[in-house]
């Protein structure tokens, strides 16, 4: 074996790392990226891992819409009331998961077209909510 059938060796083992390596890379790369499909959403986990999962890193309003998905299970038109909403955002009001309430955030929900309320103190998705996603 000769330096000439080394070096094509050699030249072929890069050719093939950089071939495995990088497509990997770039498979996690798109997987960080791209947010949840709705139909992707796990209605069977507990609120906590579910807000975790998909409001963790959204704005106070989303985070809202995102809650309320939770409670009606993606069901748009289903009538939530806020003191339920609030109940449970009370419950996770770490830093990491929902932060304090502000009751501005259902009127901007609401101002973006995410949520409805056709009655005084009850809330509902519509169908914009998946653009929270």
């Amino acid at each position: 074996m000769g330096k000439q059938d080394l070096s094509k060796i050699i030249a072929r083992i890069e050719k093939l790392e950089k071939a495995v390596f990088e497509s990997s890379r770039a498979k996690k790369e798109k997987e960080k990226t791209q947010p949840p499909s709705v139909r992707d959403i796990d209605f069977s986990l507990n609120e906590r891992a579910f807000v975790k999962r998909y409001a963790a890193s959204k704005s106070g309003p989303k985070k809202l819409v995102l809650l309320l998905v939770y409670l009606a299970r993606g069901e748009v038109g289903k009538n939530i009331q806020l003191s339920e909403i609030r109940k449970h955002w009370d419950k996770m009001k770490t830093k990491q998961l929902l932060g304090k309430f502000n009751r501005f955030y259902p009127n901007e929900a609401k101002t973006r077209g995410f949520v409805d309320s056709k009655q005084y103190g009850f809330y509902s998705l519509t169908k914009e909510w998946k653009n929270v996603l």
